[in-house]
């Protein structure tokens, strides 16, 4: 599989005054992380391994991680370079804390918790054992990604493409007029579903689903006008022009891009936690209601 070398800052779980010997073999999870004085929730295990004296292994919820470590004294950490797998896609937590080791510059521990810290960031660790957590898998979705991709043919796009007339009240005639957003799923190098979602400020969604989407080509339905009045008029609210063209972090590993464009302002979110909290608001809420949609179709 493909890496990427990524320079970052590493880190060890061991003092200056320690040998490595007795650490070698363990792992630790995270407990939470703190940035400029907040907590970012934790949502899925994130694990190091300290596979040497100058070896380790970093586990996110999707990808894995590997790299090496030195200690320069006083607790200080050393840089050195980190390689990562590029499958698709880790969560918004496993990628706060890789964003955060660029940050961290010393660390503390005891026989069985540890901190990383550095400027405005805060990881904290407690020493894990694969063999006992072996019969609690970390994902439902582990063996997700050994099915095989859908290759972007215009065999596979167009599925679905003339929309089936029928008495289903769900189901959208025509192209909708009046204000509406939307949201663009990229494809990655891993099993990332790329799709369109436009909505409209009437109930009406028209879909298209393209790369590795598990619902194929163009498909219409219609929510109920109350649920869209309300997500319209949150975004009437924002200053939804006054926001950056983009939010990324090109330190991060292979991950979706997010497209979201309304008044004719786009917007690219590639790295979420960058983006302003109002924006993110808003993201959430679309986001919401395509899994809604997806829902109902899958029902068709």
């Amino acid at each position: 599989m493909k890496t990427t070398i990524l320079s970052i800052l590493v880190f060890t779980l061991i003092s200056c005054d320690a040998t490595t010997k007795e650490f070698i073999g363990t792992s630790w999870k995270v407990t939470e992380l703190t940035e400029s004085g907040k907590t970012v929730g934790v949502t899925n295990a994130v694990i190091l391994t300290i596979k040497s004296d100058t070896e380790f292994t970093l586990k996110l919820d999707v990808n894995n991680c590997f790299g090496t470590y030195t200690i320069t004294g006083n607790n200080k950490i050393k840089l050195s370079n980190l390689g990562c797998t590029e499958m698709c896609c880790d969560s918004d937590f496993s990628m706060a804390v890789s964003n955060a080791l660029y940050k961290v510059s010393k660390v503390n521990f005891t026989e069985d918790r540890a901190t990383l810290s550095g400027t405005n960031v805060t990881i904290q660790f407690e020493k894990y054992d694969p063999l006992l957590n072996a019969k609690q898998p970390i994902t439902t979705e582990t063996g997700k990604f050994t099915k095989n991709e859908k290759i972007p043919t215009e065999e596979t796009t167009d599925i679905g493409l003339i929309v089936q007339k029928d008495e289903d009240e769900n189901i959208a005639d025509g192209v909708p007029t009046g204000d509406f957003i939307t949201l663009y799923k990229s494809p990655c190098k891993g099993n990332c579903e790329e799709y369109t979602m436009v909505m409209y400020s009437d109930g009406s969604v028209h879909y298209t689903g393209k790369f590795n989407a598990k619902i194929q080509g163009k498909r219409s339905v219609k929510l109920s006008l109350r649920k869209s009045e309300s997500i319209f008029t949150e975004f009437a609210q924002s200053n939804f022009k006054s926001f950056a063209d983009k939010y990324d972090d090109e330190r991060i590993m292979d991950i979706q891009n997010t497209y979201l464009t309304y008044k004719g302002k786009k917007i690219e979110i590639r790295y979420k936690n960058n983006a302003p909290k109002e924006l993110k608001a808003l993201l959430e809420k679309v986001e919401q209601k395509a899994k809604e949609v997806l829902e109902l179709l899958k029902k068709k």
